[in-house]
């Protein structure tokens, strides 16, 4: 089995954008230096993320105005592009925070229904209940002359309080609509935001760049423009506030350990585990769909965003369930593993266990916090000893 490498620098460096600059980048980070659980340094609020970001946009498109040279245009064309992830990032935080809404305001509307209907039942069975059963209440007639009374006196009142939840659950999904559609707007602009900032020295390409930025504020302020999310719960945490708290994404065991250096003395920045071909990965938590799709030596690839600037990646992968720009609730089946055959060269040429150690399918997880790896045991509770199989 070949080692676990870091992923390709380029998709890292573009899912790791958190709303607060990072220090300087590092290998890897142990326990006791990664950052603590919750909220980053700098992160705060979806609506905070987004005037954040506005402010950014703003910024940007007046050091493109002001470029007057090749440099400063270069510059100010690295400005803009960090201006348009935290647009994206404010968004995406948004939309989490809309989807636990409407969960919530479901399981409320349900929870009303079957309150309502509950009532509905008890009213009927006591118009059913001869007056002779009726008198035999053990507290006696009176007591169940109370109940009637209070059942009838309850039934409006829980219906109503049903139509209400459906009311509300309702006027959540359609700006949650709304919000969707500027977020689409949002992602098309960004595209060319990008684009347009390879070629920000040829003629027009500064026009281009600030058009891409006048395109992400107008998608910004139509998404804004919808209202703030009301999420009615605390929100959860980035990662667990105990290590190792989420179960593991499959079950397995640990084929290369986090920091594991390979014969050129490069750190693993993730861990890789021999899972069951049957095994399907699933997100840990509410997350963003950063990426999904192919990636150089890991076949198929998911990356999640939990929070501004936390990412779980999973490779590995034969097939997708998700794309790129979902949000997936926790537990969400990602897609399907590859099956490796334990006779191939590539695992009887490098495998440093027996044949017949190796499981069928191979999983790399790894996980990012403001752009840095860290251990995936500080989220996951991954399993310990060597290669076996499961």
């Amino acid at each position: 089995m070949r080692r676990a490498r870091a992923l390709p620098a380029l998709l890292i460096a573009a899912l790791a954008a958190p709303p607060a600059a990072p220090g300087p980048a590092r290998a890897q980070t142990t326990s006791a230096q990664a950052p603590a659980a919750g909220v980053l340094p700098g992160a705060s609020s979806a609506e905070a993320l987004a005037t954040e970001a506005r402010e950014a946009l703003q910024a940007a498109d007046l050091a493109l105005a002001g470029a007057e040279d090749d440099a400063a245009r270069r510059a100010a064309a690295t400005r803009a592009g960090a201006a348009g992830e935290a647009t994206l990032a404010a968004m995406r935080e948004a939309l989490r925070q809309s989807w636990r809404l409407i969960a919530t305001l479901e399981l409320r509307a349900r929870t009303a229904h079957d309150s309502g209907q509950a009532a509905v039942a008890r009213l009927a069975a006591l118009a059913r209940a001869p007056l002779a059963a009726q008198a035999a209440q053990p507290a006696g007639p009176l007591a169940a002359a109370r109940g009637a009374w209070l059942a009838a006196a309850m039934g409006p009142a829980q219906a109503h309080a049903a139509v209400e939840e459906r009311a509300r659950l309702a006027e959540a999904q359609a700006a949650d609509v709304r919000r969707r559609e500027a977020w689409a707007r949002a992602r098309g602009a960004a595209l060319d935001l990008r684009n347009a900032r390879e070629g920000v020295l040829a003629p027009g390409g500064v026009g281009a760049l600030r058009a891409g930025l006048r395109g992400l504020r107008a998608a910004l302020d139509d998404f804004q423009a919808v209202g703030p999310v009301a999420d009615p719960l605390d929100p959860p945490p980035a990662r667990p506030a105990l290590p190792g708290a989420w179960p593991a994404p499959a079950p397995g065991r640990i084929v290369t350990p986090f920091g594991t250096r390979d014969a050129l003395g490069q750190a693993s920045t993730g861990v890789e585990l021999a899972v069951p071909e049957w095994a399907s990965p699933r997100a840990p938590a509410l997350a963003s769909v950063r990426y999904a799709g192919p990636i150089g030596g890991r076949k198929q690839a998911v990356a999640l965003e939990t929070a501004p600037g936390r990412l779980v990646i999973l490779a590995g992968l034969e097939s997708l369930a998700v794309r790129e720009g979902e949000i997936v609730p926790e537990g969400a089946p990602l897609g399907h593993l590859r099956v490796i055959d334990p006779a191939s060269e590539e695992i009887l040429s490098a495998a440093p266990f027996p044949p017949a150690a190796f499981s069928a399918a191979m999983l790399y997880v790894e996980t990012r916090e403001a752009g840095i790896p860290v251990d995936p045991a500080l989220w996951f509770a991954l399993p310990k000893g060597e290669s076996e199989t499961p």
